[in-house]
């Protein structure tokens, strides 16, 4: 991949940096004509670059910002070439009063660039909230092999790192200088940018280095018993203070919350006085050893968030190549393949049954053209097989607050009805499948009807059971009549109803939908190619002590809570247990502060989100799985993805004894207990563990029977319902990055 940063200026380590990182290389853009005639410089500026571009032509650019016309640019040059941009936005950029003017084209930009990459947490959440793909990536740090070698200075001297910029205090700092007389401050930047009077009145410990070569200034860094960097801008991220923390050097920073989030851990901070300055200047001085020390390790640390960060760049770089460029290697063209439509209101990233459904229709020859909203960035789309192309709108799912769901349902519909209405226009579908919630997404489809294609709508959820468990009393619970009209109209209106399990067939049905309008296919998800799913035959034939599991996304509804004080009952009778929490979400912060307050904080590991292979990997080794949802009226339909998991990996399951759930798996595959009970959870979880032989018994039974209900039987019931073959002649899904298109 040719890479081509593009920033306009004179140099930038930043930039050279993410150049290197990504195989490619820097290239500065300046004017001779200086500082003044901001429209000629531009101009200018804006032809050398384009001539660089066409001379170079890069398969992707990165452009810095400010100023917004440098990316501007480069997406033009991009659109008619067809090649991706990556948008590098500096501090200052969305904060300062000088590009406010600009946020309207920053915005237009960013949604159309593959990545925007930020400093700070505050802008990250500004271009998130665009619905602008972005990243927060820390700078590069240098090692001290970069650096030129220099003589030991011959006093206390501190480097004030800086560029003598309107935004840095240097009179402040000069002045800090003379309270320091037996301390060398040696200020780096171009001295003719400051009003004589400021360097004519200087104290002779201050000196102006002039603007240094890199290594040259590195070597300046390495030399200074303190690095020390000010500032008057509260958004900046310092890239001096990145330099110092990469060689080690102790540092001084202002006090600004940005700069104490990201350097909290190492530096000394200061507000922008002469006498504080000099005051955090002394105690640097005095304490160096044990700051050099905090900022090796604050080092280790920001390196693995770089690292982290640019391995989901890349990935969003591969989205935005295939994006831009048509995906190449299909077996036919588009036009001579039959196709399906699919339209959710779910990340294909993010939601494990969207992902299954669109590998098992391209792998049986279709294509797939799906019409979803964005992801949030936490998983990532990849190895998707030929034919496949997406759709996004750019609105992104939050549990909270409440009031966001009207907007973001009726934004989502909107958005999908103009999409799903132009491309049926253009495309004779096999069949349109439409994934619920919301329920009403199902009435985006008018143009395939008319059209005659079979419409089917998917019901992953019972939305008036989920409206009534959280609204069940007060102002809001006539939105349980609102929640039952939206249904009755989308199964009305389709040709065929999916539901997820035998309970909701029935409720379903009870509510007037017709026998042979559904089909129940079940949450089960396939193995992927290589992945291990057999249970060692017990959890003591290894020597990691025994742990406990539960996974998945962290909501009051999936009574994590009841585990935890389950846990706190056995917490004695078995010192060496633990509880292992798998996944993310809104109730994690509570469940965290729960822990702590039963005592056992030391004893439960919130892992975060973990990759489906190793959340797998997990999973098969704990002596027992807990499945703790509540029943509040919702819980008792469902059928957790989690509980076919363990199940199928005969991991011994304690289940909440749930309708959903026991149509399915009889008493002696699992052990039940009474949902929301954490003394009865407590009291099955303390029989696993003191009969392994019984439970390992009843897991194999519970095996035999997640056997039958496998994807191998479920994908049969799926194609049926969708009125498309089922014979096991499907072309196999061939895996390989690059076949994704996004429209």
């Amino acid at each position: 991949m040719r890479l081509l940063a593009v920033a306009w200026t004179t140099f930038q380590p930043r930039t050279v940096g993410l150049a290197a990182a990504l195989g490619g290389k820097p290239a500065f853009v300046s004017s001779r004509l200086g500082r003044a005639l901001p429209p000629l410089r531009y101009a200018a500026a804006a032809l050398k670059t384009w001539r660089l571009l066409e001379r170079d032509s890069p398969e992707l650019v990165l452009a810095v910002t400010p100023p917004v016309f440098a990316p501007l640019v480069c997406w033009l040059w991009g659109s008619w070439r067809r090649r991706p941009l990556v948008i590098d936005c500096h501090t200052g950029t969305l904060e300062s009063t000088k590009w406010g003017w600009a946020d309207p084209l920053h915005r237009w930009l960013m949604r159309r660039a593959s990545a925007t990459l930020l400093h700070t947490e505050q802008a990250l959440s500004v271009v998130e909230g665009w619905g602008a793909p972005a990243l927060l990536i820390p700078d590069d740090l240098p090692e001290a092999a970069e650096a030129a070698a220099l003589p030991a200075a011959e006093r206390q001297t501190v480097l004030v790192a800086g560029s003598f910029d309107e935004n840095e205090p240097v009179e402040a700092v000069v002045e800090a200088a003379r309270l320091l007389p037996e301390v060398e401050l040696r200020l780096t930047g171009n001295p003719e940018l400051l009003p004589a009077g400021i360097r004519a009145s200087a104290p002779s410990n201050v000196v102006f280095t002039g603007f240094l070569p890199y290594p040259v200034f590195l070597g300046e860094l390495m030399r200074a018993q303190v690095v020390a960097a000010f500032s008057s801008d509260p958004g900046i991220m310092n890239r001096a203070a990145f330099e110092a923390v990469g060689l080690g050097r102790p540092l001084v920073l202002t006090d600004f919350p940005g700069l104490q989030e990201r350097f909290g851990q190492a530096a000394l901070f200061s507000t922008n006085e002469p006498a504080r300055m000099a005051a955090a200047l002394r105690q640097a001085l005095g304490n160096r050893e044990q700051l050099a020390e905090r900022s090796r390790r604050l080092a280790g640390d920001l390196r693995g968030r770089r690292s982290h960060a640019l391995s989901r760049l890349r990935s969003l770089i591969d989205r935005g190549r295939n994006r831009a460029r048509p995906a190449s290697g299909a077996t036919l063209p588009r036009s001579n393949r039959p196709a399906v439509l699919m339209i959710t209101q779910h990340s294909p990233a993010e939601h494990v049954q969207v992902h299954r459904n669109l590998l098992e229709l391209a792998g049986r020859g279709f294509d797939v053209d799906v019409v979803c909203s964005r992801d949030t960035g936490v998983h990532e789309l990849a190895d998707l097989p030929p034919g496949i192309r997406i759709y996004e709108v750019p609105v992104r799912h939050k549990r909270k607050p409440a009031i966001r769901y009207p907007f973001e349902y009726s934004a989502f519909f909107l958005a999908a009805l103009g999409i799903v209405s132009a491309l049926t226009l253009r495309r004779r579908y096999e069949v349109v499948q439409v994934d619920n919630l919301p329920d009403h997404l199902a009435l985006v489809t008018p143009i395939a009807r008319w059209r005659g294609i079979r419409v089917v709508f998917n019901m992953f959820e019972l939305m008036p059971e989920m409206v009534a468990s959280r609204y069940p009393t007060g102002a809001l619970s006539g939105l349980v009549w609102v929640a039952r009209g939206m249904e009755t109209a989308a199964t009305r209106w389709a040709d065929h109803v999916i539901v997820v399990s035998q309970d909701c067939w029935r409720r379903v049905h009870a509510r007037g939908v017709p026998g042979s309008k559904l089909s129940v296919v079940l949450n089960t998800t396939p193995s992927p190619p290589g992945t291990l799913l057999r249970r060692p035959s017990s959890y003591g034939e290894t020597k990691e002590p025994p742990f406990l599991v539960t996974h998945g996304t962290l909501v009051d509804r999936y009574g994590v809570h009841v585990a935890l004080q389950a846990f706190a009952h056995l917490a004695d009778r078995w010192p060496r247990l633990t509880l292992r929490v798998i996944g993310d979400g809104d109730a994690r912060p509570r469940l965290e502060e729960l822990a702590r307050e039963l005592g056992i904080a030391d004893r439960v590991i919130f892992t975060g989100y973990l990759p489906w292979p190793e959340t797998i990997a997990q999973v098969q080794r704990a002596a027992a799985g807990i499945v703790s949802v509540i029943a509040d009226g919702y819980g008792e339909v469902l059928l957790p993805t989690k509980l076919l998991e363990y199940t199928s990996l005969a991991v011994p399951t304690v289940c909440a004894r749930l309708p959903a759930v026991e149509d399915y798996f009889p008493e002696n595959s699992m052990a039940y207990f009474t949902p929301g009970d954490s003394d009865d959870l407590a009291h099955k979880l303390e029989a696993v563990l003191s009969e392994p032989a019984l439970a390992a018994s009843r897991a194999r039974r519970a095996a035999e029977v997640a056997g039958r209900l496998g994807w191998d039987r479920m994908r049969h019931a799926y194609l049926q319902a969708l009125g498309l073959p089922f014979e096991d002649s499907g072309t196999p899904a061939r895996a390989g990055a690059g076949q994704l298109s996004r429209a």
